[in-house]
């Protein structure tokens, strides 16, 4: 089955399969990428991390390919890039190579999925190496305020714990598990291959079908939605020794499909993205209270939240914590139109500069289409996002920047944090 709408065409596989394209005429690289629908809120306690694992262990070698090197050395030899990410929602393989070299990558990536090995002492060494990237970003504060925020949003639930699990639970999986969880979710029904370059889509169809003929299906299981509440502002002190307390302050937002994503995403421009915005201004420039300071959406399939980060001198911790909660009470008066406007060019300034890269047009795709099972182009999204009023925006604002839907983490050089627990006010 397929179809075209806009700049993106869709087929399905007769094993259900999705392959997008986008055809880039101008270019001279090609991205593919390969979605997973797995990711860390798929997992249970006993299993946290494994999809961060089976991420890893996909690159040390598989029966064509026995060692690590001959899979980046496929892609770097010939002057291209290999990587991939896992996510709450999703796991995405991806490379970026120069137009000649599609059809040996886009093998590469399927035999990488298909048919790794998992040999054991790759596993046991393996296991090391993620226990060292836990180590690597508890040791960071700005990271460990971000994890203590996210524990805060989603208590209790996958999605708040860290995507890569703890020491324990990753120590704990084996080579049974990780092939296991990879027959689970790695199957062609639960896979959106995305390609964006000078490509044909008929050629990337008949390739992609090629490379998972006999592809067994999975068995896929759905993910746990979140239906927890908060009924007063919460904050959670970590003392650490540091030049610097690191500030996370968060509302739960709105999904990926809600109806006003796009007003709240504007919010957050409007707040702290970009170093003419309400934080930026204030906290840095009129007060000289951080270096860094910004704002952030993010939206999952059935929540979403509003993220704030900062680094302060922990003398002057109290005083930025005020501020910024000053700012964000400030928005439940409204965006003037002119700061409205302001926000929405700044938004569909900012696709529309990403998608002159093969790999962001790539991911734009892949990303909707597993997640949403739909590709919005970027005139829809403008569109969607100019229909904002300011009415929408002042309405947003008074349902989700309330007092009782607070998080803030702190982590710095803090001995009880009282004083800062009172500040969570607005």
């Amino acid at each position: 089955m397929s179809s075209t709408a806009s700049s993106f065409s869709k087929t399905t596989l007769g094993n259900g399969m999705r392959v997008v394209t986008s055809s880039m005429r101008h270019t001279r690289s090609v991205t593919i990428s390969i979605y997973v629908g797995v990711g860390s809120r798929y997992e249970t306690d006993e299993q946290a991390g494994i999809s961060h694992v089976l991420e890893h262990l996909v690159f040390k070698g598989t029966e064509r390919r026995p060692s690590p090197t001959d899979i980046s050395g496929a892609v770097e030899g010939v002057g291209g890039t290999l990587n991939a990410g896992t996510e709450q929602e999703l796991t995405v393989y991806w490379s970026k190579v120069a137009l000649p070299y599609l059809d040996d990558t886009l093998d590469l990536l399927f035999d990488m999925l298909r048919f790794s090995v998992y040999d054991p002492d790759d596993l046991e060494r393996e296991l090391l190496v993620v226990i060292e990237e836990l180590n690597m970003v508890n040791d960071q504060p700005a990271s460990r305020a971000e994890l203590l925020i996210e524990e805060m949003l989603w208590p209790g639930h996958p999605l708040g714990r860290d995507i890569g699990g703890t020491r324990e639970s990753v120590s704990s999986i084996t080579r049974e598990m990780a092939m296991e969880h990879a027959a689970r979710f790695y199957s062609p029904e639960n896979i959106v291959v995305s390609v964006a370059g000078n490509v044909e889509h008929d050629h990337v169809v008949e390739l992609a079908a090629s490379l998972s003929e006999g592809w067994k299906p999975g068995a896929a299981s759905g993910w746990t939605p979140f239906a927890g509440g908060q009924t007063e502002p919460e904050a959670r002190i970590e003392q650490r020794k540091t030049e610097q307390s690191h500030l996370a302050i968060a509302v739960p937002g709105v999904s990926l499909s809600h109806p006003d994503r796009y007003a709240f995403d504007l919010l957050s421009v409007a707040l702290g993205e970009g170093m003419s915005s309400r934080l930026f201004v204030e906290v840095r420039e009129e007060r000289g209270l951080a270096y860094d300071i910004h704002s952030s959406a993010a939206h999952f399939l059935d929540c979403g939240a509003l993220l704030i980060m900062a680094g302060v001198d922990p003398g002057r911790v109290h005083d930025a914590v005020r501020t910024i909660l000053d700012q964000v009470s400030a928005l439940r008066d409204g965006l003037p139109e002119e700061e409205l406007e302001k926000a929405k060019r700044m938004s569909a300034g900012m696709i529309d500069l990403r998608m002159e890269d093969t790999r962001a047009v790539s991911a734009w795709m892949g990303a909707q289409e597993l997640l949403l099972g739909d590709i919005l182009d970027v005139d829809e999204v403008t569109e969607r996002v100019n229909r904002v009023s300011v009415e929408d925006v002042h309405r947003v604002a008074n349902e989700l920047l309330r007092t009782e839907r607070l998080r803030m983490a702190v982590v710095g050089p803090h001995r009880g944090g009282s004083r800062l627990r009172r500040a969570l006010r607005l």
